[in-house]
């Protein structure tokens, strides 16, 4: 399995750079706390935390160290350590579907609090097919169909799709438009989230040749918000999507079925 902190390394900055453009709360003299932790089945718990970079300033996140992390799992708390600058673990803690955690600390001497609950998982995941061939110029092949994606949804809650290139070296998909040679260069996407049971993947989606995992999640309101949120711009300024008390950031629960592996060629 992908781990979660590689595939949502595009919400972090999403986090960041919102976070970035927020005024300074007038209740709050110093910058507020910013929480990453995704919970997942089969996965070590963690938690990031940085500082809010305020309006005006530059630079990256300083991490925050030294806290007193805990997270609560049906009444039993567990103190995460520190494994790096700003990055709290736990390998005792169970992460199991349907259950509810609840995550503190004390930071500026305010209690920074976020509650969330793992979903189910969205198996079983089907596809219409395993291969995407391609068409070259002049070899009479026409563009393939959609591969159609489906899932376990009988609640209607929000899953992700999220692909990604595992070749080593990774051969990009080009196109020859006239004299102008276009690439696509990013080794991992992902689809927008869905209440649905199924979503598709054409051939444009695709930016290298090779295996690629395609994994889907099920994924907690305040992720999906998250990425709704992302559009925001210096143009259009609101506060980011959060669920942490005294904070910023998310703190989720998130659930992936099996890997599907699909060969682009």
């Amino acid at each position: 399995m992908i781990h979660m902190h590689k595939i949502i390394l595009i919400v972090t900055i999403v986090i960041i750079t919102i976070s970035a453009c927020t005024k300074k709360k007038n209740d709050w003299p110093d910058a507020l706390p910013v929480v990453e932790a995704y919970l997942a089945p089969g996965q070590i718990p963690a938690v990031q935390i940085t500082q809010e970079l305020l309006y005006g300033s530059s630079g990256t996140p300083a991490p925050i160290s030294g806290l007193t992390v805990q997270i609560v799992h049906v009444g039993k708390s567990y103190t995460l350590h520190e494994s790096g600058p700003g990055r709290y673990i736990s390998s005792s803690l169970p992460i199991i579907a349907g259950d509810t955690y609840q995550l503190s600390f004390t930071y500026n001497g305010r209690e920074v609090t976020a509650t969330t609950v793992v979903p189910p998982s969205p198996a079983p995941v089907t596809a219409s097919t395993t291969e995407m061939v391609v068409p070259q110029i002049g070899s009479g092949l026409s563009i393939p169909d959609p591969i159609q994606f489906s899932w376990h949804n009988p609640e209607e809650a929000y899953c992700l799709m999220v692909v990604r290139n595992m070749e080593a070296n990774p051969q990009p998909i080009t196109f020859n438009i006239g004299d102008q040679i276009i690439e696509k260069p990013e080794p991992v996407f992902r689809m927008p989230p869905t209440r649905g049971r199924q979503q598709q993947l054409s051939l444009g989606r695709f930016s290298y040749y090779g295996r690629h995992a395609v994994l889907v999640y099920r994924i907690q309101p305040e992720y999906a918000a998250l990425y709704e949120n992302s559009g925001n711009s210096s143009l259009n300024l609101q506060a980011p999507a959060t669920n942490i008390q005294n904070g910023l950031g998310i703190f989720t629960g998130v659930h992936a079925a099996d890997t599907i592996w699909v060969q682009v060629r």
